[in-house]
This record gives C-alpha cells, structure tokens and sequence, in this order.
C-alpha cells in the first residue's frame, strides 16, 4: 500500500514537471516563403525570422546552404528545415525542384561583371538601357551617373559616384529603392523621389575605410502606410527585441545578392531578381528603381535628379523606369 502511494506521488510529481515544461513560452519560428517551386540548376531564397540553421531531407533533390539559399538539383520533393540557434522551434517549407532551367534565351546578352570591364555595356539593346545623369545645378552632386539594365535574372546597375563631394570615405552607404511591382498602389517613401512607391530598399556601403566596397546589401521592405513619407524600418504588426536587422528582411552581408565590382571609378552591381521576389512580388515587364550614396548617413547624391529650384529644391523626380528584356 506504501509502495502504491510512493508511486502515485512520483506519478504526480512528474506529471507536473511535463505540464510546466509543456508551459514554458516557445519563440514562433517562420519561413518565407512556406511552400516554393524551383527548376533544376535555378535557386529560391528562403528567409526566417530569427537566426536558424538549415537543412534538406534530400539534398540531391534540393540542396540549401548556411544562408537558406535552395538549388535544386533533381526534379522532385524535398522539405527544408530551419531549427532555430537559441530555441527548439522548428518550422519547414517544401520545396518541389521541377525540370528545366532559368537560363535565359541566347539572344538576352547578360553583364559579366567578373571581366574587369565594362564594355559589355556597349553591346546592350538601347531600348533596355535607361540612364541619368546629375545636373551640374543639383542640390546634391554626389552620384554623377547611372545606368540600369534589367534581365529575367538580374538588376544590372552601372553607377559613377562623385568623389568631389565625397571625402569621408569611412563608410559611404548606398541606396537603391526599388517599385518592385511597377505600381503607386503599394510603397511609400517620399523624401528622396517625387513618387513615394518604393517597395524594397537596398542598403549596404560602395566604400569601406577607404576602399571600394563589395556590394551585398540588407534588404527591406516597406511597412508603412501607401504613399507615406519616411521610412518604416520595421513590420509595426510584430513585436521587435533590436535582433532583425531593423526591419531588414534579409540582413547586410547575409546572401549573395549577386555580384559587384569597382571598375574605372565606376561600380557595376548585379542585384538577383528571384531574391528580390521573395521578399515583394515582382512586375515581371517594367518596374521603378532610384538611387540615393550618403556621406556620414547623410545624402550627398541622388538619381535621377533634377536642377535645384525655389520650387523644388532638391531637384526630386520620379524614380527610373526600366523595361526587362527576357
């Protein structure tokens, strides 16, 4: 009898322990997105909200890096596991891997921006190529010129900074705000552009202590209302501690945006489409982009821009539109 009620106290005690611990607050793990297709040879970028660890359940259908970057390899199923670093939360996204590439058409010419040049530019069709050039009457004179050529892969970008109006070169932040879906029904941020329609903001220094900069750049989303001035750095729905980047939906340096080099005072940038989709859809002919370089994380140089009047003193414009070629 003794024994029996020794056991049924054990019994309770541990059952108590599980109820507490089942108790104990558990951090909501997500993944962007939950479910994705990708072809053979072509990549998905996938996102969490808090630092994780990935991994395949088949990786010679579906590998993904350190990043939560996803190649697939072999046409079928395969589920993503991001475990979070300070928790037990898991979350998953299948993936299907179907066959084909994304290896864009013989006839679509694509920047090479590992050769050290920039003549491929010259070869570009003048009907895919917008370019501004800053006024020698603007406000701000930091960025000279660019030039922006867009593929179904690839945001190519061809910017001159002004080193004149640049001396600190510390770190020198560069801007490129982006209307993803070609449209004034979603965005906002008005304070460098007369159209407040940015989607999606990168961010990351051309210069670092002196030196030219890889590009690679945080990327974020617009939160606030449509058409507001300012910035929302952060999703005003979700509760932040400071550990998201600010609002970033991918972190500076995290993922390989595609590529960049410095090349006779000039940088040329790739910035991947498919990444950029995953954080905001994306118009799949024209889209609006805008570039702004900063000194000490004030602006020196915007683009497009126009001359500085009593009106408009800044010489804001409305932002580039550039056509894809596919």
């Amino acid at each position: 009898m003794k024994a029996n009620k020794f056991f049924a106290v054990a019994l309770a005690a541990l059952t108590l322990v599980a109820c507490e611990k089942k108790e104990e607050p558990t951090e909501q793990l997500t993944i962007t997105p939950a479910v994705a297709e990708v072809s053979v040879g072509a990549t998905v970028q996938l996102s969490a909200n808090m630092e994780v660890t990935w991994s395949s359940s088949d990786a010679t259908i579906a590998g993904v890096n350190e990043n939560g970057l996803v190649t697939g390899n072999a046409k079928g199923e395969a589920t993503i596991t991001a475990k979070a670093v300070k928790s037990n939360a898991v979350a998953t996204c299948k993936i299907t891997v179907k066959e084909g590439g994304v290896t864009p058409p013989a006839d679509v010419p694509e920047i090479d921006v590992t050769d050290n040049s920039l003549a491929d530019w010259d070869a570009l069709p003048a009907e895919y190529v917008v370019s501004a050039v800053c006024p020698e009457d603007a406000a701000m004179l930091g960025l000279k010129s660019v030039k922006v050529y867009a593929t179904a892969m690839y945001i190519n970008i061809l910017v001159e900074p002004n080193m004149d109006d640049i001396t600190d070169l510390e770190w020198v932040p560069f801007h490129v705000y982006i209307d993803a879906d070609n449209s004034d029904e979603t965005g906002g941020y008005g304070d460098e552009f007369a159209d407040a329609n940015t989607d999606l903001l990168c961010e990351s220094a051309i210069f670092c202590e002196g030196q030219p900069y890889a590009y690679n750049p945080a990327v974020f989303k617009w939160w606030g209302e449509v058409g507001a001035d300012g910035w929302d750095w952060t999703d005003p729905s979700v509760e932040h501690d400071g550990s998201d980047f600010w609002g970033a939906i991918i972190g500076e340096g995290q993922l390989p945006v595609g590529n960049s080099q410095y090349v006779d005072g000039k940088f040329e940038i790739q910035i991947l489409r498919e990444l950029l989709g995953t954080v905001h859809e994306m118009n799949d002919s024209e889209f609006g982009i805008g570039f702004d370089i900063q000194q000490n994380w004030s602006s020196v140089g915007i683009l497009p821009c126009g001359s500085a009047t009593d009106e408009n003193p800044n010489g804001e414009m409305a932002k580039l539109k550039v056509k894809i070629n596919k």
